[in-house]
């Protein structure tokens, strides 16, 4: 039997987390009188998946959340499904009051007939919302997913037919008429139905992200993303690639109400998230992101700004074959670590969460132009027979340096290498006291250019 990872030993440092119960995908995603809103997938009554309703955070920094009450309830009439929400600051909508522009949520009402998109509204900064019903329906059972933003002073809409592998888009003057634009689909990833789509400006081009599940290389559900144009009716595909390349990432969704692009997602894979050994949570989300590109390369970069000293810093050290360990005011279960390092040949290995015996961790490798995590060294890896155990992807070398941010934290680890143009994230099952870290070569010359390490501990 597994012994769950409980509040007293696991609870993530640097990563939301509901106190309680299930979650999966973040919906509802807005920056709004100074404040993060990040909603969710929630059961409110248990720690397994059912009961869909959306959860509700705030933040004023993307790093210390607190949690509020249930914001959109399921009832006896549906169960609320993943949407976003909108600051219809022209009052559109016409649900405005006392001369405040309202919050508009467009969200998946799922029944027993279907799927169809629904609108709420609040008055109150996004607290406490009400029901108006159904303002989208194709009378289709995959129908979901609502993202809504707004372009040329219209509201588009964006939703997939999940199991047609397509993105349908909308526009609207009130944001409760609906006006079908175009299909876009299907395209990139070859199986997976799709969900979660997000249509977001990346300088002067554009970019679509989906979760496809399953069909990601690592097994399971994963994301992708498109780059290409919109011109205010289509999107127009240019080349996609996967988002990240790890087990654990998923429904990853933009922020409204910002000038550039911020992600948040669900750090799990639907081919065990149901059996994930926490309790009493069961889910978390990943670091949110900053978006860019590099001509058409998708970089990630940790939205979250770290106001404390270095516990660690060295540079110029050469690194050995016998490898050693870092002082001990490097070790911790929430650790950031940010370091550039010259190969020369060699293969790096960086462990994290590290224990006592050889083979306990996890390990960060970099070998002849691949990066992989490897979680099999976590102290649990039995609860699912789905549970992968590999990541990998190519990574280039920029001058002969590797540069790898890394954020461990109590139950996971998210690499993001050259310039985030390549990420990994990993939700690792670990005992509290593999806590070191450890770093080595398989043959002499390379070196640490540098290596700074933060504490994410929030004590």
């Amino acid at each position: 039997m597994t012994t769950p990872l409980t509040d007293a030993t696991s609870r993530p440092q640097a990563h939301f987390a509901p106190a309680e119960n299930w979650m999966n995908d973040p919906n509802g995603l807005i920056h709004h009188d100074g404040l993060y809103h990040l909603y969710f997938q929630h059961n409110p009554e248990s720690a397994d998946w059912g009961n869909m309703s959306w959860g509700h955070a705030t933040s004023p920094d993307l790093l210390t959340w607190q949690e509020h009450a249930v914001a959109l309830r399921f009832d006896d009439d549906e169960q609320v499904f993943s949407g976003s929400i909108v600051f219809d600051a022209s009052n559109s909508s016409g649900l405005g009051t006392d001369g405040r522009p309202p919050l508009i949520a467009l969200y998946t009402s799922a029944t027993d007939q279907g799927q169809a998109q629904a609108l709420a509204h609040s008055a109150d900064g996004g607290y406490t919302w009400t029901k108006h019903g159904i303002v989208l329906d194709r009378g289709t059972p995959d129908f979901r997913d609502p993202k809504v933003f707004r372009h040329d002073g219209k509201w588009i809409l964006v939703a997939v037919e999940a199991l047609d592998r397509q993105v349908h888009l909308f526009r609207s003057d009130d944001l409760r008429e609906w006006k079908p634009l175009s299909v876009f689909g299907p395209f990139g990833a070859p199986e997976g139905m799709w969900e979660c789509p997000d249509l977001f400006p990346v300088g002067d081009r554009w970019v679509l992200a989906l979760s496809v599940n399953p069909g990601h290389p690592g097994g399971g559900s994963g994301m992708q993303y498109i780059v290409g144009d919109f011109d205010g009716m289509t999107f127009t595909a240019s080349r996609w690639d996967w988002l990240d390349h790890g087990h654990d990432y998923y429904a990853g969704v933009t922020f409204s109400g910002l000038d550039g692009p911020v992600m948040l997602a669900w750090l799990d894979n639907w081919s065990y998230a149901r059996e994930v050994p926490t309790h009493p949570w069961r889910g978390s989300m990943a670091l949110p992101r900053r978006l860019s590109l590099r001509g058409d390369v998708l970089l990630q970069s940790p939205a979250v700004e770290l106001d404390r000293p270095a516990v660690f810093s060295c540079e110029a050290t050469p690194i050995p074959v016998a490898g050693f360990g870092l002082p001990e005011e490097t070790r911790g279960t929430a650790r950031r670590i940010e370091t550039t390092i010259r190969p020369a040949g060699a293969a790096i290995e960086l462990h994290v969460r590290a224990g006592a015996e050889r083979g306990e961790a996890i390990v960060v490798r970099y070998d002849e132009g691949v990066l992989t995590v490897d979680r099999s060294g976590t102290s649990n890896t039995s609860f699912s027979d789905s549970y992968g155990l590999v990541s990998r992807a190519p990574v280039e070398l920029r001058d002969g340096v590797l540069d790898l941010d890394i954020w461990v934290d109590t139950t996971s680890v998210e690499v993001f290498a050259d310039g985030g143009a390549v990420t990994i994230s990993e939700q690792i099952v670990t005992a509290d006291e593999r806590i070191g870290v450890r770093i080595g070569a398989d043959r002499l010359g390379a070196t640490i250019d540098s290596l700074v390490i933060t504490d994410l501990d929030r004590g």
